[in-house]
């Protein structure tokens, strides 16, 4: 039997699913660019960071490459800052981090949401599916119920929680590791953010000796 033809006797809700799917794989997609686009701007910065010691040339190469990188913004905080309090400079830091960490996750509400209610939404299917068998059931009388008709019925109902778990559990799978890449690109950041503040008061005190 075609897949149509499965979609066909799963009744309205396995469309529902389908639509489901199509926006799991839509966000899914998208998310895995953007998690990729960030890794490599934020590996690119530190590969041009790591060859320079002197302020200038890391504002320098800040300016050409950290605009669009979420790690060249937020160190961007610290070696253009306005200020000279440690603490607020660390608090814009974070504040500039936790904005781009934002970005990066929108969109995961959504695939959470869709991930948990297409599990559902073929229960509810199958649900819908049983009452009518046993409605048919019902109307045909105790003596003339068709074994085959009735196996039919429900073989059909449980379709929906088959879609629904073929959807689910996928988006499950993903959500998570998404999630996962996420929490390691934070993890990158705050790594980073630690070692610049050593380094820019490294190079503003030799700054600051030089004759």
């Amino acid at each position: 039997m075609s897949l149509m033809n499965l979609l066909l006797r799963g009744g309205i809700l396995m469309y529902v699913l389908v639509v489901v799917s199509i926006a799991v794989l839509a966000i899914v997609l998208e998310k895995y660019r953007q998690v990729s686009r960030v890794r490599k701007a934020n590996e690119k910065l530190r590969y041009y960071l790591a060859q320079q010691d002197k302020l200038d040339n890391i504002r320098a190469v800040l300016r050409i490459h950290g605009l669009s990188s979420p790690l060249g913004l937020m160190l961007d905080k610290l070696y253009n800052s306005q200020t000279d309090d440690p603490r607020l400079m660390e608090n814009s830091m974070e504040s500039t981090a936790n904005l781009e960490l934002h970005k990066l996750e929108k969109g995961m509400g959504w695939l959470a949401t869709l991930s948990a209610i297409a599990p559902l939404i073929g229960f509810l299917g199958t649900v819908a599916g049983m009452v009518s068998v046993f409605m048919n059931i019902q109307g045909q009388g105790q003596n003339s119920v068709d074994i085959n008709t009735l196996a039919g019925g429900i073989w059909q109902a449980l379709l929906t929680t088959v879609g629904g778990l073929a959807v689910g559990i996928p988006a499950i799978i993903f959500h998570n590791d998404l999630v996962q890449h996420m929490e390691n690109i934070a993890k990158e950041m705050q790594n980073q953010a630690i070692e610049h503040e050593i380094r820019f008061q490294k190079a503003l005190g030799k700054e600051l000796h030089r004759p």
